[in-house]
């Protein structure tokens, strides 16, 4: 039974130590924003990201109400036949009644810091073109003109039209300034 309103308070989880309570939510989220991840034999999935992915969630929650969500991963990405490794952030939203308010916009910037601060050679995100001011506003990451961001492998892979911005975090970082630009982004599919 809820006390009342409560103020969102910033939290954050290793994946093992999400609660359960939260890990539902987001997954409920999930299911409904992106059904294409639940079909065929991820029919009854019940984990957001795989974790080999090494998911980091960043949230803010009212009580035990997910208010906003994002996860940072690790991926190897490959660009030009080089690999590296880079960080990401995926999973973005946030519950209808609270959106406009600002929550994803600082857990985006919170994330981003984070990413910053670690050892990734690449800050990566991949989003719809039409989010792309959110993101680059929230980050003050640069959008890649022209990238390709293809998801899978082999005959398995597809082009999915979305934007990409990055940050150079390494010196073999910044080797992939300009490949992003001419070759496809491969990312390996987190489903």
């Amino acid at each position: 039974m809820s006390t009342g309103p409560q103020e969102p308070r910033f939290v954050e989880y290793t994946d093992d130590a999400l609660p359960a309570e939260l890990r539902w939510q987001v997954l409920s989220f999930l299911r409904i924003v992106w059904p294409e991840g639940f079909t065929g034999d991820l029919r009854y999935r019940d984990w957001i990201t795989r974790s080999e992915y090494q998911p980091y969630h960043l949230l803010y929650v009212a009580g035990s109400l997910v208010v906003s969500h994002l996860e940072i991963v690790d991926h190897e990405v490959e660009c030009d036949g080089v690999t590296y490794q880079a960080q990401a952030l995926t999973g973005v939203l946030t519950f209808p009644s609270f959106r406009r308010e600002g929550w994803a916009g600082r857990l985006v910037t919170a994330a981003c810091g984070r990413i910053e601060a670690g050892d990734a050679d690449l800050g990566l995100i991949c989003c719809s073109p039409e989010n792309v001011g959110f993101y680059a506003g929230a980050s003050g990451w640069a959008p890649i003109p022209g990238a390709q961001v293809v998801v899978g492998d082999g005959e398995h892979a597809w082009p999915t039209g979305q934007s990409a911005l990055a940050t150079f975090l390494s010196e073999k970082g910044n080797q992939a300034r300009d490949a992003l630009s001419r070759s496809p982004l491969r990312l390996r599919d987190e489903v």
